[in-house]
């Protein structure tokens, strides 16, 4: 509590003080004596009570004055704290503010900075996956291109093998026209063929073989090829021909009607009766060649359409033991041939085979007993090398337990070495 207060209510304690006991003077009845006598005693006391009142009243004036002054003089203290405080706040804000200001810029700063260089980074990736990829863009044209040009190339030469292709057409239509050409090409595919099957071998085949030598009137037989079969088979005759004169009117001419097209048909049918017959007379010989003989034919469209449309030649054909076989059946057909050859070339052999067999296990029996002695052998020696480690283990393990001893103080012990006997070595054998 401050000094004014106090004196504010020590004068309101005395204030209530005197008019109480006043109150209690004029409310009592006295007599005159005593009422002359209080008279002079309260005269001076209520001038005292007026001088009371008011050296009070002037306290109070005093004290109030010397409050207000000295609450002036705390306001005015206040406000020039308060214009410094707020001077040194707005300086200290100021200078917040600018070291806010400074730092934002360097944050900023830095920031803008590694933006820039991160940007300068991935611009730079950019520009490294776009180059690559323009890099890889242009080889792959390039590649491209000289596929393109490998491909022109290839398109060149296909060109240039169809023009091969057609002057071949060209020249195959030449042969074909000409009867000796159309001979010649059959004999050719067939020597082809046989080669392909036997490869060049003399034993299994030849080709323009004779058969038969000419004497006095009887003319020389001779076969387009011969495939030397075992006894009793002998030989097989092979002769080429190649009837396409009328097979190629059937498809040359697509405006046939039916009549013509059975003329033809059956003109191809006379043509290929009279071929039969012509090998089955000369290439079918008792007891030089086999009971049969082949007729090579250079297509095997002209087979699909004797066996399609002349099913009586083809049993002509059989009827004189002529089996026609054109290229897709005669390969299968000298395949079996061979086969049949080697079979029976083999069987001759079969009893040397089994000599030499025989042989050879008595061969491997006497490996498999050397073979026998050289695993015991074997054995021995791994027991003998177990041994050994055996006996070097023992000799580590007493060398670890002598370096391990540690002195004590009582009496040394003397290590005791454990002698290995002869018993114990054929126990360790034994295990």
């Amino acid at each position: 509590m401050s000094l004014p207060e106090i004196f504010g209510l020590i004068s309101i304690i005395l204030l209530v003080f005197v008019s109480t006991l006043a109150l209690i003077i004029l409310f009592r009845k006295p007599s005159d004596g005593v009422q002359s006598d209080f008279r002079s005693v309260t005269e001076p006391i209520g001038k005292q009570v007026d001088e009371l009142k008011d050296n009070l009243t002037k306290t109070m004036y005093e004290s109030m004055m010397d409050f207000n002054d000295k609450i002036n003089k705390q306001m005015v203290d206040s406000t020039d704290k308060s214009a410094q405080n707020i001077t040194e706040f707005r300086l200290n804000v100021n200078n917040e503010l600018t070291k806010f200001q400074e730092k934002i810029n360097a944050k900023l700063s830095s920031d803008f900075k590694s933006l820039t260089d991160e940007i300068n980074q991935k611009m730079g990736a950019i520009n490294e996956k776009v180059e690559d990829r323009l890099s890889k863009g242009f080889r792959d044209t390039n590649e491209t291109f000289l596929q393109i040009a490998k491909r022109v190339e290839v398109i060149d030469e296909a060109q240039k093998k169809i023009e091969s292709l057609s002057t071949e057409m060209v020249s195959l239509q030449n042969i074909l026209a000409n009867n000796q050409a159309r001979g010649s090409f059959g004999e050719y595919q067939l020597n082809q063929l046989l080669y392909s099957v036997f490869g060049d071998n003399n034993r299994l085949y030849q080709t323009q073989y004779t058969i038969r030598e000419g004497k006095g009137k009887r003319e020389a037989v001779r076969a387009d090829a011969v495939v030397f079969m075992p006894r009793p088979i002998q030989m097989i005759a092979i002769d080429s021909k190649f009837p396409f004169s009328s097979y190629s009117k059937l498809f040359d001419n697509k405006e046939l009607t039916k009549e013509e097209e059975d003329k033809l048909i059956q003109s191809f049918g006379q043509e290929v009766k009279k071929h039969i017959t012509d090998i089955a007379h000369k290439y079918i010989v008792t007891g030089k060649t086999a009971e049969y003989a082949l007729m090579f034919v250079a297509s095997d469209g002209i087979l699909a359409l004797l066996h399609s449309k002349c099913p009586s030649i083809i049993e002509y054909a059989r009827e004189k033991a002529v089996t026609i076989v054109s290229p897709t059946t005669l390969i299968p057909l000298l395949s079996s041939f061979r086969t049949i050859t080697i079979d029976v070339e083999r069987s001759k052999y079969a009893q040397k085979i089994n000599e030499q067999l025989q042989l050879l296990s008595k061969d491997f029996r006497l490996f498999s007993n050397e073979w026998g002695k050289l695993n015991s052998n074997i054995d021995s020696l791994k027991k003998s090398g177990d041994k050994v480690n055996y006996r070097v283990q023992q000799i580590t393990t007493k060398f670890d337990s002598i370096e391990q001893v540690e002195l004590t103080d009582s009496e040394p012990k003397t290590p005791v070495l454990e002698i290995e006997t002869e018993e114990d070595s054929l126990d360790v054998d034994q295990d």
